[in-house]
């Protein structure tokens, strides 16, 4: 029985995307940006990795706070003896510099408010691209799990197999005569038994490692993905809402009722702590986008990347699987698994010739030769054309070293005996090798329909070239630019809020001042008038007459 050949199988080479590029080419604190093939867990590598993405919450807690504090701290008139912080007159500071038109600044307000909710809800659309992402390489990683995990099974149903048919081969009970043939048998059975365990052994625990990756993934980057990602997203609309509520809240003279610039000043507080959140997100999307760039920008090619991680992650003694993850990330050089395949295959032929060949004379108990038949040396592919064979339950048989009828003769045959083998064991045997190697549903015939490269390989490229290396780096990619333009533009409207919420807050007092002047004016024109330049003379005025 010959080894089916493998579906000849050519992998695609991967083509770097947009993003892929736009993060490898990211310049680094310190290190390299080529990924540590040789050794993937290389310290000095991702030391590089994480100081250039903490440079984000770097500016914002070293350069954007402070210099936002000064800026307050000017605005409201408190380092006015300051020089080199606040300019114009003492007590001044920036204080004066303010849009006179308030509804200028709530409209400007409401603008960048509503652009901060357009932008965080588009984070939110990205958040359940990379969702979707993460669930299909957990998919994938999982069916890649359970092929191996079938491939194990089936060369695990091997060895069982290969166990049964030695114990039949044990329990055949022949004559002496045969113990050569049945011993090839259990012989056969025992190289089926060492190929099938090695089998096993290659493959080891490549499924529970490549599972264990997979839930991995599907905890962790669920837990980053559905909680932190929407928890963002959240706080982001949550802010720019309440920004939009005090832009559009009443503003009054009376402290209990300036709504709007209370309001404003709280989103302004609450903006500092979303600046800082946002700054810590962006480095967790970075340390991602610049692993996973550098990972899909490797001169090897990805699959070859991945072979790497898949190797630190197996323990030293199991080089052979870590050979087998090679094979099938990219379809060069021959199988490793083919070599115990082939055994087993030869060693199944040799059964089945055993038993094809000497079938009638295991089979029966004695059988009547022609006397011209030397049956001291028995051949089995000549001894059908010269013998009758009997089994122990039919009437007809010879008594085994007497004269018997041959061929319808009278006592021109001499009967001897055959195998006499058990009959069950024979069949058992049989039945097993058909189950093994011939069966659909046997352990050779769906081995070999899961183990080429063909079945596996564009599991792994999918993974590897089009969920990882495309989409989910693509998605990675616009999260961090989208979380740096709202940190950005967040920054610049904090700052100008103060501008704006000034002319909120004074717009009431303008108006008070107004009734003031007003009400004066009403009550003593005179004075007002004298003010004006203008002298009131007064004249006695006429009489009126009395009504008669």
């Amino acid at each position: 029985m010959a080894t089916p050949s493998p579906t000849p199988w050519a992998t695609t080479r991967y083509e770097t995307t947009g993003a892929v590029d736009q993060f490898h080419a990211s310049a680094r604190v310190s290190g390299t940006n080529e990924f540590p093939i040789d050794s993937p867990a290389d310290v000095d590598y991702y030391t590089g990795v994480v100081a250039t993405a903490f440079l984000p919450l770097a500016v914002v807690i070293i350069i954007m706070l402070p210099f936002y504090w000064s800026f307050l701290c000017c605005r409201n008139r408190c380092c006015h003896s300051k020089k080199c912080c606040c300019k114009g007159e003492d007590g001044e500071g920036f204080a004066g510099a303010h849009p006179k038109n308030h509804w200028a600044g709530r409209i400007f307000l409401f603008g960048c408010f509503a652009l901060i909710v357009g932008l965080n809800l588009g984070i939110n659309n990205v958040r359940l691209e990379v969702s979707e992402g993460s669930v299909k390489v957990t998919e994938l990683l999982y069916d890649v799990s359970d092929m191996m995990t079938d491939l194990n099974n089936y060369a695990l149903d091997m060895n069982t197999s290969a166990s049964v048919i030695t114990m039949y081969a044990d329990a055949m009970d022949c004559d002496e005569e045969y113990d050569s043939e049945t011993d090839g048998i259990g012989d056969a059975a025992d190289v089926i038994s060492e190929a099938a365990l090695s089998i096993s052994d290659q493959i080891s625990d490549l499924p529970d490692t490549i599972e264990d990756l997979a839930e991995s993934i599907e905890n962790e980057g669920a837990a980053y993905v559905d909680q932190a990602g929407l928890a963002l997203a959240t706080l982001g609309i949550l802010y720019a809402a309440f920004g939009i509520v005090g832009t559009l809240c009443f503003e009054g003279k009376s402290c209990f009722f300036r709504w709007s610039s209370t309001l404003l000043a709280f989103t302004n507080a609450f903006g500092v702590l979303m600046l800082i959140i946002i700054a810590l997100l962006l480095a967790a999307e970075l340390t991602a986008g610049l692993v996973l760039g550098d990972f899909c920008a490797a001169d090897v090619g990805p699959s070859n990347a991945f072979v790497a991680i898949m190797q630190s992650q197996q323990d030293d003694d199991n080089n052979e699987g870590v050979e087998l993850i090679d094979f099938y990330a990219t379809c060069q050089g021959t199988n490793p698994m083919t070599k115990y395949l082939d055994a087993q295959q030869a060693a199944v032929t040799n059964m089945t010739d055993i038993l094809d060949e000497y079938k009638d004379l295991f089979i029966h108990e004695n059988m009547c030769c022609d006397s011209s038949y030397d049956t001291d040396n028995i051949s089995p592919d000549t001894v059908a054309a010269s013998c009758t064979f009997y089994s122990v339950s039919n009437p007809s048989a010879c008594t085994t070293n007497s004269v018997c009828d041959y061929n319808g003769g009278t006592n021109n045959g001499g009967c001897v005996a055959a195998g006499g083998c058990l009959n069950a064991s024979y069949t058992g045997i049989v039945n097993e090798i058909n189950y093994l190697a011939l069966d659909d549903d046997g352990p050779l015939v769906g081995f070999f329909g899961e183990f080429e490269c063909a079945e596996i390989n564009p599991k792994l490229a999918k993974l590897i070239n089009e969920i990882v290396c495309d989409s989910l780096v693509e998605s990675l990619w616009w999260m961090v630019a989208v979380h740096i333009s709202v940190l950005i533009l967040m920054y610049i409207v904090m700052c100008l809020s103060s501008f704006a919420r000034q002319a909120i807050y004074e717009s009431t007092l303008d108006k008070d001042q107004e009734a003031e002047d007003v009400k004066e004016n009403y009550a003593n024109p005179a004075a007002h008038n004298e003010g004006a330049g203008i002298e009131v003379q007064q004249q006695a005025l006429p009489a009126l007459p009395l009504p008669k």
